[in-house]
C-alpha cells in the first residue's frame, strides 16, 4: 500500500514537472517573439534614422579646406588662423625629414588636423615613372611621418591630382589608372578637389584672386574640397585665407577633416584644364 502511495506521489510530482517545463517553454516562446519584434522594430527604427540622417548631411554644407606641399615657414600661420576660427582642415604633406619638419608634422596632427600622403619627393619626373617607383617613394613617406607622428595616414593625394597629364609623360597614360587602383587595394583613400584657389597658377598669385576663385568655384555646392597649398612661396594663400573662411561661413559652410569616411571628389576621364597637374599641384 505504501509502495502504491508512494508511486503515485511520485507519477503525480513528474506530471507537475512536466506541465512547469513546458509552461516555462511557453513563456520562453512569447518571450522569443517579443524579442524578435522587438529587434526588427529596433532595426526599422535605425533604417529610419540614418535616412534621416543621410537627408540631413545631404543638405549640410560642408568645407574641407586641404593645404597641399607642406610642412612650410607658413604652417605655422595658418595652423594660428584655423586655431583663431576654430575649424580643422587637411594636411597633404610631403616629404621633410629636419627636425622643423617632424615638428610640424607633429603640431598638425596635436591641433586635431588630418594629415594626409602627397609623396615624399613631389618629383613628377622621378614618382610618375613606374608604379613601384610611386609607391616606394609614398612608402618613405608614410614611415617618416609615423616615426614622427606615431600615425600611419590613411588618406592621400595624387600629385596633380587623379588625371593629371604630366604622368602620361613619364609613365604613360594607363599609370594614373593603375596608381589608383593599387592605391586603393594598399587601403588609401585619395582625394582631388572640386573647389580651386588658384594659389599655382603664378608663382605668387594676388590676394584677392584667390579668395574671389574660392567663393566663385563654391557657388551652388553642398559639400567642397578646397585646394590651396603650403609651400613657402604661397604667403598670398595665408594672407587670403581668413577671408576665405569668413565668407564660407557666410554662405553657411560649416567645416570639416577628410578620413576614410568623409565625402570624397574624383576627377572624371578628362577633368577641366584649371584641374589638370602642374609643377604647383
Amino acid at each position: 500500500m505504501l509502495f502504491i502511495l508512494y508511486a503515485s506521489v511520485q507519477a503525480k510530482a513528474h506530471y507537475d514537472t512536466l506541465r512547469m517545463l513546458e509552461q516555462i517553454q511557453l513563456e520562453n516562446q512569447k518571450l522569443q517573439r517579443v524579442n524578435e519584434n522587438l529587434r526588427n522594430e529596433l532595426k526599422k527604427k535605425q533604417q529610419e534614422l540614418e535616412k534621416a540622417k543621410q537627408a540631413q548631411n545631404n543638405n549640410t554644407k560642408v568645407a574641407y579646406l586641404t593645404f597641399d606641399d607642406g610642412p612650410s615657414t607658413n604652417t605655422e600661420e595658418i595652423l594660428a588662423i584655423l586655431d583663431r576660427y576654430k575649424i580643422k582642415a587637411t594636411f597633404f604633406v610631403i616629404g621633410n625629414n629636419s627636425e622643423f619638419g617632424k615638428q610640424m608634422y607633429r603640431r598638425i596632427v596635436s591641433k586635431g588636423h588630418a594629415l594626409g600622403l602627397h609623396s615624399y619627393s613631389h618629383e613628377y619626373r622621378n614618382i610618375y615613372t613606374s608604379a613601384t617607383a610611386f609607391h616606394s617613394d609614398m612608402e618613405k613617406l608614410r614611415q617618416l611621418i609615423y616615426k614622427a607622428t606615431g600615425q600611419k595616414p590613411k588618406i592621400m593625394r595624387f600629385p596633380g591630382g587623379s588625371n593629371n597629364h604630366i604622368s602620361r609623360k613619364y609613365g604613360g597614360h594607363s599609370l594614373m589608372q593603375i596608381l589608383i587602383q593599387q592605391s586603393v587595394q594598399k587601403g588609401y583613400k585619395y582625394f582631388d578637389w572640386n573647389v580651386d584657389s588658384q594659389d599655382a597658377k603664378r608663382k605668387v598669385q594676388p590676394r584677392d584672386v584667390i579668395i574671389q576663385s574660392v567663393m566663385k568655384e563654391s557657388r551652388n555646392k553642398k559639400k567642397i574640397i578646397v585646394l590651396m597649398h603650403d609651400s613657402q612661396i604661397k604667403v598670398t594663400t595665408v594672407q587670403a585665407l581668413p577671408a576665405i573662411i569668413t565668407e564660407l561661413k557666410k554662405q553657411g559652410f560649416s567645416f570639416d577633416i577628410l578620413s576614410d569616411t568623409s565625402f570624397t571628389y574624383h576627377f572624371t576621364l578628362e577633368p577641366p584644364t584649371s584641374k589638370r597637374g602642374g609643377s604647383g599641384r
